[in-house]
């Protein structure tokens, strides 16, 4: 990894001492803005296509407008088109983040996060070449107040990779998010990338993810698009540490046994092999009378370990276990006037099921259809219903689950203000979160966020766990 750190340093800064920066600069994303193609920097188009006929514009390589009929300019477009992408000017932009979240308990406990955070990114194109690159750090001021000993400080690479991009062929290389399926809220085909224990609720609808090592190719074949994905080392969850807010009940119940002496606790090697324990997915989609289609396939590790029971001379053991498994799934969206209409269905026909004493292989089924819709940028709603079919193992009982995510957010004063609520809600006894909140966009640089964020259910399900992490939280972040 270190190797690949390097490697892509020195890249990202040959692009820039390559030749003079030229054009627009490149805008850089937010990554907490809404969903879309324009989501991450390097998704957004460089390039911007020039108004046909326009002699002065820089015309990209591909997919170049013809000039206007009669356009006196038009011949001047012969030789611009003859131009090497070599010798295209350099597009570099450079900006980032500072950021100042706080999450106050309002059960009367420690904060749940007084967080520092400095967010660092830049992006570079050249012809078909870009490379973007970003680096993350923060302090977390209330890691003294939690129970056990807490790492307060961190600095990583959070994104790095090189992209190729052509007519028919894209390729790109290095750490990032890869996101597939089309719902936004509960996402059953998203596989590639493991939640982050150590903030695993970003709002009241979306879990926070860790960008992976990858490799990926995108094949244009007429009216269809071949994509295959390869991370030569899987993806897993950092196990949170004991006493962290968001240290999930199964993990703290073994911690709590191992203290008390019943039992030994072994989370097992970690499947980190680079290449050996690769995972892969591929995806075929097409466009099809105004539908988005997808099928997809993935084969990698569950994100998380699972433990057997087992007896021992001086008591019980819980060995962890790490367990591959595989993923089929289709994908689809339609536009609907100014909503969407989304959904996916999954099928996990060897999903690793955790139970009482141990854990066994059950098939489970997924399902989500969602409909969102911008009312003319004052007014947004966003819904969504799945569903989750397990079938019962020697080890765990059947289980199924119902739920719902939702968003509704209202805009005034030309988007400087914002407010609304959002959150998730299972209605088979796994628990609700869910968020009101208040923005303000002070201007192009400053953004205030205040709201509060409640828990509810069973201390058993998969959100109400979470129960004693109500809370009330202000944001307040800078960017250039």
């Amino acid at each position: 990894m270190r190797f690949l750190a390097v490697a892509f340093g020195l890249a990202f800064w040959a692009l820039v001492w390559a030749g003079p920066a030229a054009g627009a600069p490149i805008a850089l994303g937010d990554p907490l803005a809404a969903k879309g193609p324009f989501n991450r920097p390097l998704a957004r188009k460089v390039a911007l296509a020039a108004l046909s006929g326009d002699p002065f514009a820089a015309q990209p390589a591909e997919g170049r407008p013809e000039p206007l009929p009669g356009d006196p300019f038009a011949e001047a477009l012969g030789p611009m088109a003859g131009l090497s992408e070599a010798a295209a000017p350099l597009d570099f932009s450079f900006g980032g983040r500072f950021e100042s979240k706080n999450r106050f308990a309002v059960n009367g406990g420690p904060p749940l996060a007084l967080t520092l955070t400095a967010f660092l990114e830049g992006a570079a194109k050249k012809g078909p070449f870009s490379l973007y690159g970003s680096l993350k750090g923060a302090f977390e001021g209330a890691a003294s107040r939690w129970p056990g000993s807490h790492k307060a400080g961190w600095a990583e690479i959070d994104e790095l990779y090189l992209t190729f991009e052509s007519a028919a062929l894209d390729l790109w290389l290095g750490r990032k998010i890869q996101r597939w399926g089309t719902a936004d809220g509960y996402n059953p085909l998203d596989l590639f990338n493991p939640l982050d224990l150590r903030d695993p609720i970003a709002s009241g609808r979306f879990l926070n993810r860790v960008p992976q090592w990858l490799a990926g190719a995108s094949l244009s074949l007429g009216p269809f698009n071949l994509e295959v994905v390869y991370l030569p080392r899987p993806g897993v969850v950092r196990t949170p540490e004991p006493g962290s807010p968001w240290e999930p009940r199964a993990y703290r119940g073994l911690r709590q046994a191992r203290r008390a002496g019943l039992l030994s606790l072994d989370r097992g090697p970690t499947p980190d092999r680079w290449f050996r324990d690769g995972e892969a997915g591929v995806r075929l989609s097409a466009a099809w009378v105004g539908w988005d289609l997808s099928l997809m396939a993935f084969r990698g590790y569950f994100d998380e370990p699972l433990f057997r029971l087992e007896p021992r001379p001086f008591g019980l053991a819980a060995q962890g276990e790490w367990a591959r498994h595989s993923a089929y799934g289709l994908a689809w969206a339609k536009g609907l006037g100014q909503g969407t209409f989304r959904g996916e269905l999954a099928l996990k026909p060897d999903y690793p099921a955790q139970g009482t004493l141990g854990w066994g292989r059950a098939r489970l089924l997924q399902a989500v259809v969602g409909w969102d819709r911008d009312f003319d940028g004052d007014f947004y709603l966003n819904f969504q219903g799945f569903i989750e079919r397990q079938t019962e193992t020697s080890r765990s009982s059947r289980k199924s689950r119902q739920g719902l995510t939702y968003e509704a957010k209202v805009s005034w004063a030309l988007g400087e203000w914002a407010a609304g609520t959002r959150g998730r809600a299972y209605l088979s006894g796994e628990g609700a979160v869910s968020e009101i909140f208040l923005e303000w966009d002070y201007d192009d640089h400053f953004r205030f966020t205040a709201g509060a964020m409640a828990f509810t259910g069973s201390r058993a399900g998969v959100l109400g766990q979470y129960g004693d992490n109500d809370c009330l939280y202000l944001t307040g972040r800078y960017s250039f």
